[in-house]
């Protein structure tokens, strides 16, 4: 009994018509999808179209022969792994040597070519499994160093954040009619900072969601003022290539981290951006729209009129370190870490449209929320809220201090350590509120809670974590066990403030 084998995609390239007729035919009748061209520039074109999962390729051919075909392909990114089983009537040295996964000499049969193309097929899967599972690992290495890095990033960038924002707050109360240009030229500077900071966050969030090993609290947000915010950072860039057209129709909120969606948005408009050439921004258009389908999904189009992605590229701009950019323009990674994103709010993003030399149409759908979050009704103002007495514990210096200054009216203390809150909770148990970092030397937020769940229940429901990444085994655990509110740094002082308010005297 023949083995049955799958269904393949077979490109078969052969000038001569009987011959090609006959070999299409046999493949057909096999259950195999057939594409049959004349010659190798042909073969090139059909290759762009719909990418085959081999080649049968003749030598000899007019305009262009087996041989510079396999040149051309093999400078093709996209093409040049596709395998090719070489056939000819030549008996020269120069065919047996050509550069194909198997060459068989004319006249061949259907059988034989058939057994041919499953050999070569299996052949490549068993040389790219240890790729995969190479690159499997890699991922996952490059996911945790990521995850680590940003968390090593969000603890200075807590207090930067935290300071610049309470240098804006104080600047009006040293202001005088004698120093007030001064005062906002300052202004200005401190908030041009504010605004790098930003940028960073949401860079160090999407270098989380790329890692994928946390989970991020999500909230009801209107995409318009978020779209908003990223397209203030790259307005520079886009100004100098394109005129900027932005279409919001209203949209219902969507479900989703602040952070990682703008860092989306920031990513798609880099990524038009870049597409568009310098010099000539009338000719070019940078266009950014919302709008909803039938089913009430939110959809987010963000267009360019720049160079446009070739069709037999478009399957893999998704993939991770892929990148149609020139060497040196960009990581492979944006589109890929959106994907994540997307996918992880319950969404979708794809190539909605692309013509190569008019540009192209990226769109994100997202399901719309169900009901607003219920912090969105919450005070949040430090005037309407009674002064509460509050232990941060957090091993980074300038955090602590950060967060002492950002809480004018309640009483906060500080600490540097597990050990330390321990001592300190020992012999004082009137704090309304601990906040708690996740990750410290020796004893942990994690093991602090713990032990405060065993001596002193009370103060363990008083507990909000502070974290700058949730990158171990055991704090995702952790984080998924216990029910417990967790704050990402750099921190989001609306949100802390809000869980002041409700916190109970």
């Amino acid at each position: 009994m023949s083995a049955v084998h799958p269904a393949r995609r077979i490109l078969l390239v052969e000038d001569d018509a009987e011959l090609r007729e006959a070999l299409a035919e046999a493949l057909e009748a096999r259950g195999h999808e057939v594409q049959a061209v004349v010659d190798g520039e042909e073969a090139l074109k059909s290759m762009r179209a719909k990418l085959p999962d081999i080649v049968v390729l003749d030598l000899m051919m007019p305009v262009m022969d087996g041989w510079r075909f396999r040149v051309e392909q093999k400078r093709d990114p996209a093409l040049a792994d596709t395998p090719v089983v070489a056939i000819s009537a030549s008996e020269s040295p120069m065919a047996a040597a050509v550069d194909a996964d198997l060459y068989i000499q004319k006249p061949v049969d259907a059988p034989t070519l058939l057994g041919a193309i499953e050999d070569v097929l299996l052949t490549k899967q068993r040389r790219l499994e240890p790729a995969k599972i190479a690159q499997t690992e890699r991922m996952a290495a490059l996911g945790t160093l990521a995850a680590g890095l940003a968390h090593e990033i969000n603890n200075p960038l807590t207090y930067v954040l935290l300071h610049l924002t309470h240098a804006v707050r104080l600047l009006p109360e040293v202001a005088t009619p004698q120093n007030k240009k001064k005062i906002e030229r300052i202004d200005s500077l401190v908030r041009g900072a504010l605004e790098g900071v930003e940028r960073i966050r949401g860079i160090t969030s999407g270098v989380r969601a790329f890692s994928r090993v946390e989970e991020l609290s999500l909230t009801a947000l209107d995409v318009r003022p978020i779209i908003e915010a990223a397209i203030k950072l790259v307005m520079n860039q886009i100004r100098h290539r394109a005129k900027l057209v932005t279409d919001y129709k209203d949209v219902p909120p969507v479900l989703a981290n602040e952070g990682r969606l703008g860092q989306v948005f920031l990513n798609l408009l880099t990524n038009a951006v870049q597409a568009l050439p310098e010099g000539d921004a009338t000719a070019h258009e940078v266009r950014v729209s919302t709008s909803t389908d039938e089913q009430g999904r939110v959809l987010v189009d963000v267009s360019d009129t720049g160079e446009g992605i070739p069709e037999h590229l478009l399957p893999r701009i998704f993939e991770p370190f892929f990148s149609t950019k020139p060497i040196g323009r960009g990581t492979g990674l944006g589109l890929s870490i959106s994907q994540g994103i997307v996918r992880s709010l319950g969404g979708e993003i794809s190539v909605a449209t692309s013509q190569v030399g008019r540009g192209t149409t990226i769109r994100v759908v997202l399901p719309a929320a169900q009901r607003a979050a219920e912090e969105d009704s919450e005070p949040t103002s430090d005037a309407k809220t009674e002064p509460r007495r509050i232990l941060v514990v957090d091993d980074e210096d300038g955090v602590r201090q950060a967060i002492k200054d950002a809480l004018p009216g309640h009483e906060v203390l500080t600490v540097s350590s597990g050990r330390e809150a321990l001592a300190v909770l020992q012999k004082d148990e009137k704090f309304d509120l601990l906040l708690c970092d996740l990750h410290m030397p020796e004893v942990t937020g994690m093991d602090l809670y713990n032990q405060l769940r065993e001596l002193a229940p009370r103060l363990a429901e008083k507990v909000v974590f502070m974290t700058g990444g949730v990158f171990t085994e055991r704090s995702q655990q952790f984080i998924a066990r216990e029910p417990r509110p967790v704050i990402e740094k750099p921190l989001d002082m609306e949100r802390l403030r809000s869980l002041i308010a409700r916190t109970p005297k």
